[in-house]
């Protein structure tokens, strides 16, 4: 019993130190950028944000994207670990090196991906395109992170058994919802270019998480 207690002990030594990170980078971007992150919290309801910031330079990198980008790894890295607690327990260590290992493998697939991304737009002749694409992406995975924090603080600090099961299916359900609003929205570009988008659905969007987490449960 007091092994028990203590290795929730230290989950949640790391776990809020984690929450208080993205909460302070939140707090960054929604200081510096105001304008930007209330329009970034309709996202889910309307396509205000993407239409007045889809001509921004630079698109992807600038400092609110760059800052969503760490909170993106950190709230995927966390749903991951949610995943693999509720799924595979036998498997999980709750110190914090198995964290930082979640967050290594995400961070670096994010990056392979996007690698793949720029190779493919090139191969492709579609440049444009995939920066696009990719900015949808990250302003829907902001979004995500928007909706999912608060869930994710109520999963690690309320004892709530279910909890976790319904934090997945709400973050499995809103990923499927953006990527019909991305079909929806973009339907005339994606079905001109459906081999290129099928591959790059398949290589780049499902492969990866499956990768991460067979790595994750070795």
């Amino acid at each position: 019993m007091n092994e028990a207690s203590e290795r929730i002990l230290i989950s949640q030594d790391w776990i809020t130190i984690t929450l208080l990170l993205v909460i302070a980078l939140l707090l960054f971007n929604k200081l510096k950028h105001g304008e930007r992150f209330r329009r970034l919290q309709s996202l889910l309801f309307n396509n205000v944000y993407i239409n007045d910031y889809s001509k921004t330079i630079p698109l992807i990198f600038n400092v609110f994207n760059n800052v969503f980008s760490i909170i993106i790894i950190l709230v995927i890295s966390l749903l991951f670990f949610v995943v693999l607690n509720d799924y595979e327990p036998s498997n999980i260590n709750y110190n914090v090196i198995y964290f930082f290992k979640i967050v290594f493998y995400v961070f670096t697939f994010i990056l392979i991906r996007f690698v793949i991304g720029l190779l493919l737009g090139s191969i492709f002749e579609m440049e444009k395109e995939q920066q696009h694409f990719t900015f949808l992406k990250l302003s829907y995975l902001s979004n995500f992170c928007l909706i999912i924090i608060p869930l994710l603080i109520i999963n690690f600090y309320i004892d709530f058994s279910v909890f976790s099961k319904l934090l997945i299916l709400i973050a499995v359900l809103l990923i499927l919802f953006y990527y019909f609003k991305l079909i929806k929205n973009n339907h005339k570009l994606i079905f001109s270019n459906l081999f290129y988008f099928i591959l790059y659905l398949c290589a780049l969007e499902i492969a990866p998480f499956v990768i991460i987490y067979r790595l994750l449960i070795i």
